[in-house]
């Protein structure tokens, strides 16, 4: 069933790109944001990425909001290169991208393995945007956009395994403090989501589409989002057990999905609870 707050988005931004492309000479726009994953729901603004031989001086880009019959919703900002406004009372976030820059950024995941999460997110918004002008050149993009290099997986998946390990949540929830318990038990489930993403050869949507990613995976520990939210309504030993088991659980697939890949130091470091120590260590 069609998401009806992508549905109207939608047919808005077509709206807002024919007013767009009717002022300035642009070689594309597309729909962009979670209009474009089919995520929106009532609190999503509109994201439109405007992509340009030449970027706009100021003065365009004022011209821009004046034919959307829009404002900006906080003070000019120039150098963003970002435009947040209000056009019909309704935010609406335009990006003015080179098309020079959009096709390096491609060259650089593809072929170089960038591996930073705005090149990823960059990737992610090519696969999923769907183009509202200039629809050749978008397309020659997604085309692109739809390989992931089997090398960007393993170097995705040898970052992120640093950073599994559960003893600084033990130490923390031995301190009683839940502000870094609850931040160290997030950057875990970020760091796993980043490696399964990698995994399912997907590109990174940001965090704020962590569980409806997860729900789309094909490789994944069983019932991984309802999981990753069970940890947090739990006693901090029950939530250390169950992080380390999905931990375990995801380590697995990358022993199967990476067999050459050497998990032994990511298996110690899931291994080792630290010792408390009243006193010196006897010899």
């Amino acid at each position: 069933m069609e998401n009806p707050q992508t549905k109207w988005r939608t047919e808005y931004a077509r709206e807002l790109a024919e007013r767009i492309a009717g002022v300035e000479k642009v070689e594309a726009i597309v729909v962009a944001g979670s209009t474009a994953r089919g995520f929106a729901d009532s609190y999503s603004d509109l994201e439109i990425a405007i992509f340009w031989d030449v970027l706009p001086d100021d003065a365009g880009r004022h011209r821009i909001v004046e034919a959307m019959g829009g404002r900006f919703l906080f003070a000019y900002d120039g150098p963003s290169r970002e435009d947040q406004l209000l056009v019909d009372g309704f935010q609406v976030d335009l990006w003015h991208i080179a098309v020079s820059h959009q096709e390096a950024m491609l060259d650089g995941v593809l072929e170089q393995y960038h591996s930073d999460p705005g090149s990823l997110n960059a990737m992610d918004t090519v696969r999923c945007c769907f183009p509202l002008y200039g629809e050749k050149l978008v397309q020659t993009w997604k085309t692109r956009a739809a390989l992931y290099p089997e090398p960007l997986v393993e170097k995705i998946v040898r970052e992120h395994l640093e950073s599994f390990r559960v003893d600084y949540l033990a130490i923390l929830a031995h301190r009683k403090n839940p502000t870094g318990f609850y931040h160290q038990l997030s950057f875990l489930q970020q760091e796993a989501f980043l490696i399964l993403l990698a995994l399912n050869q997907t590109y990174f949507p940001t965090f704020k589409w962590l569980y409806e990613s997860l729900d789309r995976m094909q490789r994944k520990p069983e019932n991984a989002g309802a999981r990753f939210r069970g940890v947090y309504d739990v006693p901090y030993e029950a939530a250390i057990t169950d992080t380390r088991n999905i931990l375990v659980e995801i380590l697995e697939l990358v022993e199967d999905r990476l067999p050459t890949l050497d998990t032994a130091p990511a298996r110690r470091r899931l291994g080792y609870t630290r010792s408390a120590h009243a006193g010196p260590p006897q010899p």
